[in-house]
């Protein structure tokens, strides 16, 4: 058992290796592009981190993390506040209550649990817009998007699982 200050230090910042990851994803998803009409298909990367960490690590990123996260990605984005942070609570809650089910499943099964969330935060996004803006919204751009963050989700997780080895083991003495 290691108790010293720089041993403490490291687990600390070890800890946060999940809220900086994230972090990174929400500054990335929101540079701008030079792509006409890239917001309106834009994958939802941040889910793909919210999702990953509730399974593996919910101890490391939680709700109000989260919270803070999603108000930012709105403010980056020019989304009206509070829609992400939303979306991404309710996720968290759904794969928290599943975490069980999905810990220690193969990729296919946790691949296809973030197909069914993605499909259900695509379509409450999509309602929350629509009732935003007080009339009909073309679905096609949310469908296209939420093709894309599934696609997106095996590269995007296999980079989390090599940020996940740094993360210390959740049975750590510290």
């Amino acid at each position: 058992m290691r108790t010293g200050l720089f041993y403490k230090m490291d687990l600390f910042a070890r800890g946060l290796v999940p809220l900086l990851c994230t972090l990174a994803i929400v500054v990335i998803s929101a540079v701008p592009t030079r792509l006409p009409m890239l917001s309106l298909i834009a994958p939802a990367l941040s889910l793909i981190a919210v999702y990953y960490w509730t399974i593996y690590r919910p101890d490391l990123l939680n709700t109000f993390y989260i919270l803070l996260l999603g108000a930012l990605q709105d403010m980056l984005t020019g989304a009206p506040i509070g829609i992400t942070s939303f979306v991404l609570l309710l996720t968290y809650l759904v794969v928290v209550s599943q975490r069980r089910f999905f810990h220690g499943k193969s990729f296919g099964v946790v691949w296809w649990g973030f197909m069914l969330v993605a499909f259900g935060c695509a379509v409450v996004t999509w309602i929350i817009h629509v009732l935003l803006a007080g009339q009909f919204i073309d679905p096609s751009g949310a469908a296209f998007g939420l093709l894309l963050t599934i696609m997106l989700y095996p590269p995007l997780a296999a980079l989390l699982s090599q940020a996940h080895k740094a993360v210390p083991a959740q049975d750590s003495d510290a």
